[in-house]
């Protein structure tokens, strides 16, 4: 299988603030948005109120972070791969092994937007599905060349039904090392997703 893209050197500033994401991002999970504060976001992460208003100029605005930054992050990665990785199945395993890795690391944005979306701006709302929209169209062009026997509509079911055995699995008390659930996960989206039912 094609190796993910290994995520780039941080520097400590990049750090920090990928830190209060991931953390925003079990709290948002884990309880109401108006129930997460900044000092509870905070003691979390490790840093005070004001360092964490350095980074964002408002709790909403960090909820945004927590939804934007991890669909721009899978749209990039799969945008680099489809570009640079020729044979559509290894270029689909490569995504695949990316978005498992990331879900294994950080709660999935779309639980928290699903969880939280009431508590985002419309036009911000508009702008997260439409992430979410072009992410998903980069994984159905490859299932497209892949299984030309599904139509337009089974392709899209098929692909939104593996983002969410994905998204949630991880999620899951499983009892599992990550590395076991990672590639229970890897191995069923593959065959969901190529594997014909009549062949099983």
């Amino acid at each position: 299988m094609t190796s993910a893209r290994s995520p780039r050197p941080a520097s400590p500033r990049s750090s920090r603030r990928e830190t209060l994401i991931k953390v925003a991002g079990e709290l948002f999970h884990e309880r109401a948005f108006d129930a997460v504060t900044t000092e509870m976001i905070g003691a979390r992460a490790g840093v005070t109120g004001p360092a964490l208003y350095r980074h964002f100029p408002s709790k909403q605005a960090l909820l945004i972070a927590v939804l934007e930054d991890p669909l721009n992050d899978l749209l990039a990665n799969a945008r680099e791969t489809a570009a640079a990785v020729k044979d559509p199945r290894e270029a689909l395993e490569a995504m695949i092994d990316y978005h498992v890795t990331r879900s294994l690391r950080n709660v999935p944005s779309t639980l928290v937007f699903l969880k939280n979306e009431h508590n985002v701006p419309e036009d911000e709302r508009h702008r997260m599905r439409r992430l979410m929209r072009l992410y998903a169209e980069e994984w159905s062009a490859l299932v497209e060349r892949l299984r030309p026997d599904l139509s337009d509509a089974q392709n899209r079911v098929l692909t939104h039904a593996v983002f969410s055995m994905i998204n949630s699995v991880p999620q899951f008390n499983s009892g599992l090392d990550p590395e076991s659930v990672g590639k229970t996960i890897r191995t069923a989206a593959i065959n969901a997703l190529l594997v014909p039912p009549d062949t099983v």
